[in-house]
């Protein structure tokens, strides 16, 4: 693996270089979460949000900056040199989004070149940066020109959503290239959400009530969510606002057993334990996410049966205490949060853009086939499971189920009337919106008894 820091060193970095590794690693095939924590220890607290706006703000422009960035070079910079690459698409970011001085910009950016140790690059991104600066007029209408760099979107993308949502495909690119507000979920088993937005307005926090989920709140303004009143204490989590729907629509009773498939981090499988007093049990097939349920719990004072298990593998599984006769084993309710192509969420970790692949559509479709049917096994008759991604596709969502049903004859399909989102074949698509809830997809299934 190439190594992020550059000398090697774990001294302190400014946010232009590490936002540079970033977007480099990106574009090398890794993840924003792989790279950002150990870049972001090394920058001083103070720069922190400077570093995440440069880094995510790239990576959300990048195939409009990317191929303005080929039409400044002369020559494509070579193999070895892609972290210089990197350093281009994020002088222009400064320049062309942020909206930054380029007698500051320019000079900071190609400055990073010796941070680098590759000061022989400083003339070629100099003239680039400058050279935008003198001609921009005529460099960006053939961008706008191009849903792709329009939007910044891959191309197998916009032609899937346009193909799939011709009246809303626009307003879900556009919203994907907004910053996501932040979203609370209140924990009304401690505090009711009027209560707790009086608490804010006390603290001198604007926020707001959801419209959807009657405990969501959304900030105003982004914040250390630790200093939050009763944060540590456990009394709002962060949770979007469409995520908090899942609990809305299993509507937990006292005493059911509740199976949340695929549970990390956590966030839903607390938000059922605060719906209701139940008997949970949280399951996923990556023993170090499963990490992140227990210390969510542990900071609500919640428990649950934690279980690292496959929800692909042959084995169908079920606890003991769900087997109360041999005629009636299972759980009552299950939420399949399934494993998805993330397009609904793109705003908010805008590295999917550029890892995502048209091929993955497919291979994810056939796991969550498989997990449906595996999941389907362990309800109990006369139970519910909802199925749920944060994918605007409907060949992850409503064409799923539909198939689903045709091949279970004791499967039933739940018409979920709601205010929110939109009724599609099967379920319900919600699409990414300014200032509000993520992309997500529900739909509820009933098994016959």
């Amino acid at each position: 693996m190439q190594n992020l820091y550059g000398r090697g060193s774990a001294s302190a970095i400014n946010p232009r270089h590490a936002a540079t590794l970033a977007v480099a690693a990106v574009i090398s095939g890794q993840s924003l979460n792989q790279v950002i924590p150990s870049l972001e220890d090394r920058i001083d607290d103070g720069e922190r949000g400077f570093f995440r706006d440069l880094t995510l703000g790239s990576c959300r422009w990048y195939f409009r900056l990317n191929a303005l960035a080929k039409m400044l070079l002369k020559n494509p910079f070579p193999d070895e040199d892609q972290d210089l690459h990197a350093l281009l698409v994020v002088g222009l970011y400064q320049l062309t989004i942020q909206g930054k001085a380029p007698h500051a910009a320019v000079h900071a950016t190609v400055d990073v070149c010796e941070d680098m140790g590759k000061g022989y690059a400083k003339p070629v991104i100099n003239a680039c940066l400058r050279r935008y600066g003198r001609e921009y007029e005529s460099l960006l209408p053939p961008l706008d020109d191009n849903p792709v760099t329009a939007t910044s979107h891959p191309k197998w993308l916009v032609k899937m959503l346009k193909k799939a949502w011709p009246e809303q495909w626009q307003d879900v690119l556009a919203a994907n290239n907004e910053r996501a507000p932040l979203c609370l979920r209140v924990n009304q088993r401690r505090v009711d959400r009027d209560t707790y937005l009086a608490r804010l307005t006390a603290e001198g926090i604007d926020a707001r009530a959801g419209e959807f989920s009657d405990s969501a709140i959304y900030l105003y303004e982004s914040c250390d969510v630790t200093a939050l009143p009763g944060f540590v204490d456990g009394d709002v989590s962060v949770q979007d606002e469409a995520a908090q729907l899942a609990a809305q629509l299993i509507a937990p009773q006292a005493g059911e057993y509740v199976l949340d498939a695929c549970a990390a981090p956590g966030g839903k499988s607390a938000h059922l334990l605060e719906s209701g007093d139940i008997h949970l049990t949280a399951v996923d097939a990556d023993e170090a996410r499963l990490e992140r349920v227990h210390e969510n719990l542990a900071r609500l004072d919640l428990s649950a049966n934690v279980v690292c298990m496959d929800m692909c593998s042959d084995e169908v599984w079920c606890p003991e205490f769900c087997a109360d006769d041999a005629e009636n084993t299972g759980f009552d309710a299950i939420l399949l949060d399934v494993p998805c192509s993330a397009t609904g969420v793109i705003r908010r970790h805008p590295d999917i853009r550029m890892l995502r692949r048209r091929e993955d559509i497919a291979q994810l479709v056939a796991v969550q086939g498989e997990i449906l049917d595996r999941a389907w096994q362990m309800l109990k008759p006369g139970g519910r499971l909802l199925y749920a991604t944060c994918s605007v596709l409907p060949e992850e969502n409503s064409e799923q189920i539909v198939r689903f049903v045709d091949r279970q004859a004791d499967a039933t399909l739940v018409t979920l009337d709601k205010d929110w989102g939109i009724a599609c074949n099967a379920g319900r698509q919600l699409f990414p919106t300014p200032q509000g809830h993520d992309g997500f997809y529900y739909a509820l299934l009933h098994k016959q008894a």
